[in-house]
Order: C-alpha cells, then structure tokens, then sequence
C-alpha cells in the first residue's frame, strides 16, 4: 500500500514538475487522435501532404534529422558527466522503445505499408532530394526516438520555457515526418505515445536503482587537456 502511494506520489510530481512538455502533447494527442477519428488517416495524411513551400521542405527535411539515434548516443554520451544514472536510464529508454517499435514495425504490424506504397507516388507529393521507405510505417521511429530523448531532456532541466521548446522540437520531428511522406498521422501518434509512456515508467524505475557507482560522473574535462596541449605547444 505504501509503495503504491510513494510510486503514485512520484508520478504526480512528474506530471507537475513536468507539465510545459506533458500537457501540449496530450492536448495534441487528443485533438490528434479526434481528427483521425473523424476524418481518416489517409485524409489527415493527404491534408499535410498538400500544404508545402520550398522554405518547410527544407526545414523539415533538415528537423527530421533531430529524431535520429546518434542524436540519442551524443546525449547520452553527454550524460555521463551529468552522472551515471541519467546516461543509464536513458540507455535503458532508449534500448526499449528500440525493440518495442522493432517489434510492432516487423512482427506485428508488418502487413503495414508506408504512404509511398499505400497511395502510390502519383498521389503524394515527394519533397526533392528524400525518397521515403516503402515498408514498416507503424509506429514511426523517429518520433518516438524524439519523444523519448526530448522529454527525458525535459526531466533534467528546471526552465518552463526550456521544456516547452523540448516539446516544440519533439513536435516537429514527428510532424516532419508525415510533412516528407515517410508516416501516417496514426503512426506518428503511437510513436509519440510509446516513448512517453516507456520514458516515464523507465524513469520512475532508475529512480530507485541503489549502487555505488550509479550516481558518479565522469570528471574528465577534454577542454581543459586541449587547451593545455595548445599552451604547451
């Protein structure tokens, strides 16, 4: 009973704590989801599809690239002096949204086809210089790369407006990704979904992890080795 009340008062304070990044996404899953509801998953797609200009294909062609897993290792490399724990618990993050959005790409939905396959080229607008995938759309990776990655940012920082931005930027590779033809709207959805709920549960996990080694840090500056190679120089 106690555990129970510790693990709900520790979510509690999560949601809160956490609220700038957490509350736009589930007033965009809710309108997200509503939409495809009521209109379709293929008309929200095409919808998106259309709406286009030189400067967005540029911009999101290049945002996408923010869902990408080295931008996963470079953070989590960077936690390492932040301490242990955070670069494991985004390890561990990072490990299972891999295999759960392998999994459901490859085993459980796999009968599943990308927009390029689905409607065909003569029907979607292809952004110059990206050739979509054809096979295993759902859910979509990089989004729940981004949304795991960007949110457990957001746990780390203290700035409302910082966890806001995390959020913007989270938004953006997932919308990216239905913007250059590579998702559906439902597989952008799941994706999101998925990470913030592994995130959260991983998280809350990690907290209680108890070893000696889990909350030091590495102390090696390579800035300061450079610059005193160039003095001696």
């Amino acid at each position: 009973m106690w555990t129970r009340m510790l693990i709900r008062g520790e979510m509690v304070d999560i949601l809160k704590q956490n609220r700038y990044f957490l509350l736009p996404f589930l007033v965009i899953l809710i309108v997200s989801i509503a939409l495809l509801v009521f209109r379709g998953n293929t008309v929200a797609f095409l919808f998106i599809n259309k709406h286009h200009s030189l400067f967005a294909d540029f911009w999101f062609l290049s945002f996408t690239k923010l869902g990408e897993g080295v931008i996963t290792l470079l953070v989590i490399f960077i936690l390492l002096w932040v301490s242990i724990r955070e670069a494991f618990t985004l390890l561990v993050i990072t490990l299972l949204v891999t295999i759960i959005t392998a999994l459901l790409k490859k085993i459980f939905f796999v009968e599943y086809d990308r927009p390029l396959i689905f409607l065909g080229e003569q029907m979607i607008r292809l952004v110059p210089g990206y050739y979509p995938p054809k096979l295993h759309t759902f859910p979509s990776g990089h989004t729940a790369t981004a949304f795991s990655v960007y949110l457990y940012i957001s746990f780390l920082v203290r700035h409302r407006g910082l966890k806001f931005g995390l959020f913007l930027v989270a938004f953006t590779v997932g919308y990216s990704r239905i913007y250059i033809s590579a998702h559906f709207p439902a597989d952008v959805i799941a994706g999101s979904l998925i990470a913030v709920v592994i995130t959260i549960l991983t998280y809350l996990f990690c907290r209680k992890l108890k070893a000696s080694w889990i909350d030091r840090k590495i102390v090696f500056n390579p800035f300061k080795v450079l610059i005193r190679l160039t003095t001696q120089s």
